[in-house]
């Protein structure tokens, strides 16, 4: 038996020169986008649960539009077909802006399994940004790649080697027909078989700690971000610990300037060794564990500092585990009484106070 897992995609597509070649006519790029239409309806006809995101890469690489449900349909399929072939094929910066998006979403709470679908024809360009290194960061977050290949097989194929590392799927298409098929598997590929014994990433300590996103410091917050401070917290309380309501850091006497960090999602103030204080105290022993911390006000994932970790450890390792010792009964000697007649019919005949017989 199984069940439907929704994911987020994120839909890399190649939109460099050398996808406007008319082996598949009318074009390699407008048959792609045409297969991912149809992957996208698909997958929201069976599944609305799962969210889309799309990413080009020619000479550059930008993110059309941020994971999207089905209401934004119309908004997918409108960037899709406003793309336009130009440059040669940055497939590094491609991979790493995907993954860069999924790490993002993945800090949010209850988010879903992440995947990559890269589309290209394989022809790329050397650049800064190696894709068989963003392929290994992409294991090492359990981010599946799976590839579709159009066009002409090129040596070394790439794209299969990508799919390999990430124990993704790789796909090679020759024309409209097998780009369309591909699609159809891609889009029925998120079923769940029950009676899986495989613990979840998002359980895991060292996966959460890679992910969590570093606190700002006051000096790290760009314009934009301190007016939103300001504007949301008022001008004298900006700089003031959510969760202490002080300026003073109550562990270390510190000022704001020396200790206050900043979510980076939302700019809600902290003291980082308030917020450790407060994740201490929560009932979820993974997000303890991994050294990580929700925002109390958004619930992003953030990295607690390690040194502030360590100290809090010391901390209880200094102050020992005081056992007390378990309170023995007190016994109260019964008096010997020689004549129980004295005691008198009632307490005779009465029940006994312990058993009531």
């Amino acid at each position: 038996m199984s069940e439907r897992i929704p994911e987020n995609i994120v839909i890399c597509l190649d939109t460099s020169r050398s996808m406007y070649k008319k082996d598949i006519p009318p074009n390699r790029l407008i048959c792609c986008i045409n297969a991912v239409k149809s992957l996208i309806t698909e997958r929201f006809n069976s599944d609305s649960l799962s969210a889309f995101a799309i990413v080009k890469f020619s000479g550059k690489a930008e993110k059309m539009i941020d994971f999207t449900a089905p209401n934004y349909i119309n908004n997918l399929n409108e960037i899709l077909d406003s793309m336009k072939c130009s440059g040669y094929s940055a497939l590094g910066d491609g991979l790493a802006l995907s993954i860069k998006a999924i790490i993002s979403e993945l800090r949010k709470i209850g988010a879903k399994p992440p995947r990559i679908l890269l589309i290209s024809d394989g022809k790329i360009m050397k650049t800064i940004v190696d894709p068989l290194k963003m392929a290994r960061l992409a294991q090492g977050l359990n981010i599946k790649i799976d590839t579709f290949l159009v066009g002409e097989i090129g040596q070394p194929n790439i794209l299969k080697r990508l799919s390999d590392i990430t124990d993704g799927r790789y796909f090679y298409n020759s024309d409209s027909e097998s780009l369309a098929r591909s699609a159809h598997e891609i889009a029925d590929d998120n079923y769940k078989t029950y009676g899986s014994n495989k613990e979840p990433i998002s359980e895991n300590p060292a996966f959460l700690r890679k992910i969590a996103a570093d606190l700002l410091r006051v000096q790290d917050l760009t314009k934009d971000q301190e007016q939103r401070a300001k504007q949301i917290r008022g001008q004298g309380d900006f700089k003031k610990c959510s969760i202490c309501f002080s300026d003073s850091n109550p562990y270390t006497k510190g000022s704001f300037y020396v200790t206050g960090r900043y979510c980076p999602n939302c700019t809600t103030p902290f003291h980082i060794h308030c917020l450790a204080g407060w994740a201490d105290s929560q009932k979820d022993h993974v997000i303890k564990r991994s050294g990580t911390a929700r925002c109390p006000h958004c619930f992003y994932l953030l990295r607690i500092p390690t040194e502030v970790s360590q100290i809090q450890k010391l901390r209880v390792l200094s102050r020992g585990i005081k056992e007390d010792q378990p309170k023995l009964p007190e016994i109260l000697p019964a008096k010997f009484i020689e004549n129980v007649a004295h005691l008198g019919e009632e307490m005779l005949f009465n029940a006994c106070p312990v058993c009531h017989l």
